[in-house]
């Protein structure tokens, strides 16, 4: 994972910005510049946090923190796993007792592999049946589902992906048959918790800018090339986010912005407008809706900024360091700060009606369907648009149509495109395919 500086003096507390949208709370770390990410929510309750050190990232801790009341208050906690120089990737939880991590060796000496508590992490345990024991052995990604499936992910070994599958909650697991995954390129490797979950569909990402998806979680895999050449290196990293099956978005750290409908297999960049604009680091969909919220933790660059139509237009909320995001629903979602006092900081929660507001009145207005299409659109709520325009990714109107049940797209070229739609009850530019 790439180095986070901490900078004291860069730390702003933004009230009025935050009081619209986040409100930040205790993670009880009791060292400060003590950072939290890697963020897994179970429901609107359960959510689980990796802490890490702030000011130089290098120096290696083993603590987490979790909460039980939908991140009000939060416990820190150790990860005991008897040798405290091995380093924790990725974490998953079925409830508030039971979790999972990746950890991974850092040095030659030591060995990774999966542990897992059932206590809440007062006790964490070895999941022996999983070797990662090689030399270049070094899992990323680790996924459970409440039914007992699981997966977790390595590095290649011997020219495969090193992957492990569970279906009884990690008491056995299965080595993947490496005809059932593309073979990794030369040097390509993945990353920490670079990873994405919607449903029985998973995606995770390497340094050679591919995306692996699986839609049976992590049985048999696709994999796609990306706008970028590496989603986790020093000069050129991104991070990508799903709404549900198809529709997501690919955030560069240079803020470019990138839409796909057919869940990564294509993508197209977005001419974003607005008084604000995406940040470099984490990106996240609020599942099944068209609200998107973006963080950044470099401290000349820091924030945090959503979309409301899918990535299009951005509003700016603060300039916190917000080093990772996640949202479970239009009502739960969290930001890792940093550890000021034990006592007072550290995780930002979402506390607003911004996103739920936007969503829920457009949803009760407006769909339409196909997506792709060969031509026509069926749009149901046709009656309450007052104006319907299709965009190119330029930003340049390429058809003005009429509000009726079925549109025609007659005449327009293949490719993607923005269809803007205007109701009384909002704007919203959601992305369309013509085939």
């Amino acid at each position: 994972m790439r180095s986070l500086l901490l900078s004291f003096f860069l730390i702003a507390f933004c009230l009025s910005a935050q009081a619209q949208f986040w409100n930040e709370y205790s993670t009880g770390f009791p060292t400060p510049s003590t950072g939290i990410s890697r963020f897994d929510i179970v429901d609107e309750n359960v959510v689980w946090g990796i802490g890490y050190n702030g000011i130089n990232p290098s120096n290696n801790i083993q603590q987490f923190s979790k909460s039980s009341d939908g991140g009000l208050t939060w416990t820190n906690g150790n990860f005991t796993l008897g040798d405290v120089g091995l380093g924790i990737g990725d974490i998953t939880a079925i409830d508030d007792q039971i979790a999972f991590i990746a950890v991974h060796a850092r040095s030659e000496s030591q060995t990774g592999g999966v542990w897992k508590t059932e206590d809440g992490g007062s006790i964490w345990t070895k999941v022996t049946q999983t070797e990662f024991t090689a030399a270049a052995s070094f899992p990323n990604v680790i996924q459970f589902y409440d039914n007992g499936d699981g997966v977790v992910i390595g590095d290649p070994v011997n020219g495969k992906w090193e992957i492990y599958r569970s279906a009884d909650f990690g008491s056995t697991f299965t080595e993947l048959n490496p005809a059932n995954i593309r073979a990794p390129l030369d040097n390509e490797t993945g990353y920490l918790a670079k990873k994405h979950v919607v449903d029985n569909s998973i995606w995770f990402t390497t340094s050679k800018g591919r995306i692996f998806h699986s839609i049976d979680r992590g049985v048999n895999w696709n994999v796609y090339p990306s706008p970028i050449s590496d989603f986790g290196g020093a000069d050129t990293f991104g991070d990508l986010s799903f709404s549900d099956t198809n529709k997501g978005v690919l955030q560069t750290n240079a803020g470019v912005v990138y839409s796909t409908v057919n869940a990564g297999v294509t993508w197209n960049q977005i001419t974003t407008s607005g008084s604000g604009s995406p940040y470099g680091d984490n990106i996240a969909y609020i599942p099944g809706t068209s609200s998107i919220v973006s963080v950044g933790s470099d401290p000349a660059a820091a924030g945090s900024s959503y979309s409301l139509d899918d990535g299009v237009s951005w509003t700016n909320i603060d300039s916190e360091q917000h080093v990772d995001v996640a949202f479970f629903n239009l009502t739960t979602g969290f930001s890792g700060g940093f550890t000021v006092t034990s006592d007072d900081s550290g995780v930002f929660k979402y506390s607003s009606n911004i996103l739920t507001e936007n969503d829920i009145a457009f949803a009760k207005a407006i769909s339409f369907y196909p997506n792709p299409t060969k031509n026509l659109i069926n749009i149901s709520g046709y009656d309450s648009i007052m104006n319907l325009e299709l965009i190119n990714l330029s930003g340049q109107t390429v058809k003005v149509l009429e509000p009726m049940e079925k549109v025609s797209l007659e005449g327009v070229q293949s490719g993607m495109y923005l269809l803007k739609i205007t109701t009384n009850q909002g704007t919203e530019t959601l992305p369309i395919i013509k085939e």
